[in-house]
């Protein structure tokens, strides 16, 4: 009787045994199974990313490349073409009768501030020109022919030891500031921009902002893919490539403030 109940309480032992072995290993392969799908998940997204930031590069160089170009035949054609209608004027004023040479010396006159905005925006669209100056006069050009227009009271302030970082970064920076500068002439009927830099090892901070309308950020975000209108979203992306950080805050009527961080920048030189 009790070798009949010790060997029924060894069966149960050995079953549950048995049962709590299979349930364990089968857990273990669920367990596998889901971190291997977590994993091959997280590579799909990474992938995914990594394709995302490739071709935002490639269309950025595809863009630099485009903009040289233009640079290039603004400096060679339109300049060219600018200079012969200064000669012909030059020769027309003695033959011109003298009511019309006022009319001609301001014809001049406008044809030489013609020249002299081709060369800005030629050597604003120019990559290597950008590179050679740097992001700060390159951005400071830019803002002079903001204030040239008359339209805007452009006030600039810089805190810390000034340096350049990489260039290609220069140029992503840059070329986001103009974006921003874009804005601000096409929707923010402001009339006042301001600029704030600072300088230091731990972090380069970028401020700007305007005195326009202002817009509803987060609806401009959410209403970005119904207009078809990447503008702020390509924005972040940009900022993303030189892992910098961007907050932009906009109230109605009050104006818009755009922040652009980059922690830890990779310092090429300071500038005395």
């Amino acid at each position: 009787m009790e070798t009949s109940i010790f060997a029924t309480s060894l069966t149960i032992i050995i079953s549950t045994l048995l049962v709590l072995g299979l349930c364990s290993v089968v857990v273990y392969f669920l367990f596998l199974y889901q971190k291997k799908k977590f994993r091959h998940q997280k590579e799909i997204i990474e992938m995914r990313e990594a394709f995302s930031q490739v071709l935002l590069q490639s269309r950025l160089a595809i863009q630099e490349q485009t903009l040289d170009h233009i640079s290039k035949e603004l400096h060679a054609n339109f300049s060219h073409l600018v200079s012969l209608i200064n000669i012909n004027l030059q020769e027309i004023l003695p033959q011109a009768p003298s009511d019309q040479r006022e009319n001609i010396l301001e014809t001049k006159s406008l044809a030489k501030q013609l020249m002299s905005e081709l060369k800005a925006l030629s050597a604003n669209l120019n990559t290597d020109h950008i590179i050679h100056i740097g992001f700060v006069k390159a951005l400071e050009n830019e803002l002079n022919r903001l204030a040239k227009t008359k339209k805007y009271e452009i006030i600039t302030t810089k805190q810390g030891e000034e340096y350049r970082i990489l260039s290609e970064h220069e140029i992503i920076l840059f070329r986001l500031c103009q974006e921003i500068l874009n804005n601000i002439v096409k929707y923010s009927k402001a009339s006042e921009v301001r600029t704030s830099m600072n300088f230091s090892k731990e972090q380069f901070v970028l401020v700007i902002t305007d005195n326009g309308m202002g817009f509803n950020v987060a609806d401009a975000l959410n209403q970005s893919g119904e207009k078809q209108s990447t503008g702020l979203l390509n924005m972040h992306k940009r900022a993303s490539l030189i892992n910098a950080e961007l907050l932009i805050t906009s109230n109605d009527h009050i104006g818009t403030s755009v922040i652009i961080t980059i922690p830890q920048p990779q310092i090429l030189k300071t500038i005395q």
